[in-house]
């Protein structure tokens, strides 16, 4: 009777420990991935325009400044290597995920290394040839920056009216509600 006793309690404890647990299991990895690539979107958003002022910065050569590059290349390496996170988390949940995330998550990943490997390349030119920011080599960089940020921003889209949790409002909708004569 003791020993029906004990398998009983350890089958309720057991149900409880289930049941702790489905009530404390994280959100559904979709909308995490969803979530993910949001914020995504807007990451590649601000390293565009951080690539497009630096393009604008280098059409004219005789007001570039090695330090205003540094400074923006180091603002964008933050937001990159943030993005470099968020492409590691989505593809560790890849797999449980609908096809056509996982078919987004495959777009972006080239235009991410190529994003990655580009600013590493621009900061170690800044680096070594502080007087030569003017140089095509160099200013090569910025339009390819641009370039990539623009792919993932555009295989994110879907995903930028997305609400995110604890995120910034984006600029852009304020924008453009308020020239709508609202």
């Amino acid at each position: 009777m003791r020993a029906s006793l004990v398998t009983k309690l350890g089958g309720l404890f057991a149900a409880l420990l289930l049941a702790s647990a489905a009530f404390s299991a994280p959100p559904s990895r979709d909308r995490d991935a969803s979530e993910l690539l949001s914020q995504l979107h807007q990451d590649a958003l601000q390293v565009r325009d951080s690539a497009a002022e630096m393009e604008a910065n280098n059409r004219q050569p005789f007001l570039v400044d090695w330090r205003m590059n540094a400074d923006t290349l180091e603002g964008m390496r933050a937001e990159i290597n943030q993005m470099d996170q968020l492409v590691y988390r989505l593809h560790a949940v890849e797999e449980t995920l609908p096809r056509n995330e996982q078919a987004e998550i495959n777009e972006i990943t080239p235009a991410m290394v190529e994003l990655t490997d580009t600013a590493q390349l621009a900061i170690n030119f800044v680096r070594n040839h502080e007087d030569r920011v003017w140089t095509p080599k160099y200013t090569a960089y910025a339009d390819e920056m641009y370039s990539e940020a623009n792919r993932i921003d555009q295989q994110t889209a879907g995903h930028s009216m997305k609400p995110l949790a604890g995120a910034k409002a984006n600029p852009s909708s304020a924008t453009s509600s308020s020239s709508n004569g609202s």
